[in-house]
């Protein structure tokens, strides 16, 4: 084992004692923390995708940590704290808010008064509706980061690469906002894109041009220019769309996923839980 490899592994047992970390790593080294990661699997780490219509909620948990994802619309707050009380999730770690469209930061009055919240990442930019303005009245009483730049996280045995936007302005709107993240649990890859559109894909492709385990895919299965060229990149094993039965994924987007035999799972017919040990992924639903 090299030196750079034995550094990186005391570097990610560092950031896993004291939790949730927002450490920049330099390309290098990043490489050395994912492959310092392979060996260190020591837990499981699992994932639940709420049934909440067209809108997304993601609670992650490794060994030591609870992480969440969006937190859903206004309607679905009771919810997400009814599962996270169902689960004996007692406090969030870290909340990523990809973007701010209401159905993503939506139900974060109800999750923020129901439960500790200890930090809360988001996108650099303003959002344009209710939903962001009673986001701001709460969470300027929290411990909130705006992400500026690509950042490096570690929870217990699971690493986290969270890209941010590029642009200060897309024609898109919010949805190219996004925070996509790459996630590596030992020999296991997760992707969650957002609601990722054309120009900010054209983004993820280039920073995240290799094929995943799992993707949630982005802007609830909806298809542009580039679903296709993204899709055949990641070729997802698992693709989780959060959609309705009023608002279901377009046809286009599965029927490119069944072209390359992705095994697919849709939020309509129920809550996702997908759970890795670091060398396979069991789906429930």
């Amino acid at each position: 084992m090299t030196n750079k490899i034995i550094l990186a592994i005391l570097l990610i047992v560092t950031l896993s004692i004291s939790g949730c970390s927002n450490i920049i790593l330099s390309e290098e080294d990043a490489e050395l923390s994912a492959e310092a990661q392979l060996l260190a699997v020591k837990g499981d780490f699992e994932m639940s995708i709420l049934e909440i219509g067209q809108a997304d909620a993601i609670i992650m948990r490794t060994e030591n940590h609870n992480i969440m994802v969006d937190c859903g619309e206004k309607n679905d707050g009771d919810e997400i704290v009814e599962f996270l009380q169902n689960n004996d999730i007692t406090n969030i770690d870290c909340l990523f808010i990809t973007h701010f469209d209401k159905d993503h930061v939506g139900g974060f009055p109800k999750l923020a008064k129901s439960i500790p919240i200890n930090k809360i990442y988001v996108p650099n930019y303003i959002g344009n509706n209710k939903e962001y303005e009673k986001y701001l009245n709460i969470s300027k009483n929290l411990d909130t980061v705006t992400l500026t730049k690509d950042s490096t996280f570690t929870f217990d045995d699971v690493l986290f690469n969270v890209s941010v936007p590029k642009k200060s302005f897309y024609k898109e709107g919010d949805n190219d906002y996004s925070l996509v993240m790459s996630i590596t649990h030992g020999d296991n890859k997760f992707l969650l894109a957002g609601d990722s559109e054309e120009e900010r894909l054209n983004e993820v492709m280039i920073e995240f041009n290799e094929s995943y385990d799992f993707l949630k895919v982005p802007h609830h299965g909806n298809s542009n220019k580039n679903t296709k060229k993204f899709l055949s990149i990641v070729k997802p094993k698992y693709a989780v769309i959060t959609d309705s039965e009023k608002n279901p994924s377009e046809d286009e987007t599965l029927k490119i996923l069944k072209t390359l035999r992705s095994n697919v799972y849709c939020t309509k017919n129920g809550d996702i839980k997908i759970c890795s040990n670091g060398t396979e992924i069991k789906i429930f639903q």
